[in-house]
């Protein structure tokens, strides 16, 4: 990572039409690990209701990791056909750098009407996002009446997204889908053209998910027809006045902002 970039990290969890944030940074903060601006909050509208989680900048590996382990206990954990405590929710995990802004590339695109040699600056983000998606399963299989409930819902976000995924196999993918669940609306903007995809696919080994192990091992050898592939994208920002001082990291970005702050909006997208 380049000197003087910054991270930022936040962490939910999916069950059908809602959204909870999993990050609790008021400990890190009492604690001295963060610092209050070091933590911001975005909005995602969903239907009628509004959902807010924390985006936190954080300056060491150790505190990101501590930061996402408290995230995995805050999970929604459940009783399932196959085990006594499984995941019942889909956990999104979005992690964000931001690298100093530095002097406009030669070569890089200008604003329409700017003139050549513009005082103007350039600065890159890249985002990873980690999705742990819950398992499938019959929803009369699950011996609990909040198992069942839950495995309706998240039968029915894993359909929308594999349907996305086969819009993605045969090249076109409409903003429709966007639309069809929360999952895929939180997904949308990492899994565009010019976004990078890989896919992890876990199966059983037992007899009787025979059916169903074969049905995701098909499904794996499909999405093999993905070809979207990570491309670097800058943009353009105006650069800071000369008497304004850089802070301390090298950049001119302010001490706790985050991705959304150079036009690039956190998940979920507008």
């Amino acid at each position: 990572m380049s000197p003087g970039s910054t991270v930022h990290a936040c962490c939910y969890e999916i069950l059908g039409d809602s959204l909870t944030d999993l990050v609790d940074a008021e400990a890190f903060v009492n604690r001295g690990e963060l610092c209050p601006e070091d933590v911001v909050c975005d909005e995602l509208f969903i239907k009628t209701q509004k959902c807010r989680y924390q985006i936190v900048r954080v300056s060491s590996l150790e505190t990101c990791l501590a930061l996402l382990q408290d995230a995995r206990v805050n999970r929604t954990a459940g009783v399932s056909s196959c085990n006594a405590s499984s995941s019942r929710t889909h956990a999104v995990v979005h992690l964000f750098v931001q690298n100093p802004v530095t002097n406009s590339l030669p070569d890089s695109p200008s604003e329409p009407g700017s003139s050549p040699g513009a005082d103007c600056s350039s600065s890159t983000i890249g985002a990873l996002t980690l999705v742990d998606l819950a398992g499938t399963e019959k929803e009369h299989e699950n011996p609990s009446e909040q198992g069942r409930k839950s495995t309706r819902l998240l039968n029915t976000s894993l359909s929308s997204l594999n349907r996305l995924l086969r819009k993605l196999q045969t090249g076109s993918l409409g903003e429709s889908e966007r639309r069809q669940s929360v999952l895929n609306k939180c997904l949308w903007e990492y899994m565009r053209p010019g976004c990078g995809i890989a896919l992890i696919f876990c199966v059983s080994p037992l007899v009787k998910h025979r059916a169903v192990t074969l049905s995701t091992l098909g499904m794996a050898t499909e999405s093999k027809l993905i070809h979207n592939q990570r491309k670097a994208q800058y943009i353009q920002l105006p650069a800071p006045p000369r008497d304004v001082p850089s802070d301390a990291t090298g950049g001119s970005t302010p001490r706790g902002s985050t991705p959304r702050s150079t036009g690039r909006r956190a998940p979920g997208g507008a």
